[in-house]
């Protein structure tokens, strides 16, 4: 059991797509909307003007982004713990982060769920307290690769085997 080391997290990718998100609002619509308002009589405002509504496409793209969310997540699994951080990118300041931070006996039952229309995954996890109630804890993980989802299974299912 002590050659479980796994670190996975997607702060990268995340910071790549929410940068193309900012970069494409930006393009498509702010700045048409200021050459649209402050400078309308240019040939560049002319041109926003007339093809407005081309860039009334981003606000559903990025909307999609603000309601289903984006979430950074941090797994660590080494002999001992099982730590696993997940929390919105964009609005995240506004609730806390779900984090745990157990010990292998305490992981009872894990499973990954698909979310629809969502690049996200959940991944649920059953923790049982020292008074033996049963707790569920869920994470949603954005981008996370059929690789990790596998790797983590497969380590999680030898703890939950060692455990029983």
């Amino acid at each position: 059991m002590n050659k479980i080391n796994i670190k996975y997290n997607n702060r990268i990718k995340l910071v790549i797509l929410n940068s193309f998100l900012f970069f494409l609002t930006l393009s498509t619509l702010i700045i048409p909307l200021l050459f649209v308002n402050f400078l309308p009589t240019t040939g560049v405002g002319h041109f926003f003007y007339n093809n407005l509504s081309y860039s009334l496409i981003t606000i559903p793209v990025f909307s999609y982004f603000i309601i289903v969310g984006t979430f950074i997540y941090k797994i660590k699994i080494d002999p001992y713990i099982v730590q696993i951080t997940s929390y919105r990118m964009m609005i995240g300041f506004l609730r806390p982060k779900d984090y745990i931070d157990i010990a292998h006996t305490m992981l009872k039952d894990y499973s990954f769920f698909n979310r629809p229309f969502s690049f996200n995954k959940t991944l649920m996890i059953k923790i049982e307290t020292d008074s033996g109630k049963i707790i569920a804890k869920r994470f949603n993980l954005t981008l996370i690769t059929e690789k990790e989802v596998k790797a983590i299974s497969k380590v999680l299912d030898r703890i939950i085997v060692k455990n029983n």
